[in-house]
């Protein structure tokens, strides 16, 4: 069965103050994409709204809220739009853990190559995760010391429906929102839908917290 974003031309919105950056990133991705930029949150927002953009990258220095109020403003505007974060060396660092727990799907440098960032925007699309190994390991690490007990995790498990839990487990193994569409003979958009409700149910951010997360009860 064929997916939402491969029968639409992939929209992707570039929000940054920085003209260079923007310029770099839609000549790497202008063949392949539909592109739009944006030079203040505000502009970012807005465009978000009227184009339902499928990827949102973006300079983190763009935004003057907390991470979690700012991936919150994104989803309101447009609840499938993926957000990667572009780290630019010559601004201050940012907290990663923070914009993940937020709901961020990925992270790059400014000058990643053209292959990678084109890599990237399609492994983010299909529903994974696009993130430096440092990265992933602080999380696994930060989830192991915060986790809940065995016992816990079962029974909020019940929450789920049968499905639900069908789309979790295929998570856990390491499917792709595009796999396991593809599977269950349903839309990568049912897909998102039924894990948009299952982090609400375990009250988890996003699809590592939730691998981890069955890692309990595996």
């Amino acid at each position: 069965m064929s997916s939402e974003v491969q029968e639409t031309t992939v929209r992707v919105l570039v929000a940054s103050d920085d003209q260079a950056l923007t310029t770099r990133m839609a000549g790497i991705l202008e063949a392949t994409c539909s592109l739009s930029d944006a030079r203040s949150w505000v502009e970012a927002l807005e465009s978000i709204r009227r184009h339902q953009q499928h990827i949102l990258l973006l300079d983190p220095g763009l935004i003057q809220d907390t991470p979690k109020q700012s991936v919150a403003e994104v989803s309101a505007e447009s609840p499938d739009t993926q957000i990667m974060i572009i780290e630019v060396p010559s601004r201050p660092g940012i907290d990663q853990i923070a914009f993940f727990n937020a709901g961020v799907h990925g992270f790059c440098k400014d000058d990643i190559p053209p292959t990678l960032l084109k890599k990237a925007v399609n492994a983010v699309l299909k529903g994974e995760l696009w993130m430096p190994r440092s990265l992933i390991t602080r999380i696994v690490d930060d989830y192991a010391r915060n986790r809940r007990p065995s016992s816990q995790t079962d029974k909020s498990v019940n929450c789920l429906t049968p499905r639900e839990l069908e789309v979790a487990r295929m998570v856990h193994k390491g499917g792709n929102n595009k796999t396991i569409a593809r599977n269950l003979n349903i839309s990568e958009r049912t897909v998102k839908s039924h894990l948009s409700a299952i982090f609400r149910k375990l009250n988890i951010e996003n699809r590592l917290h939730l691998a981890l997360y069955f890692n309990e009860i595996a």
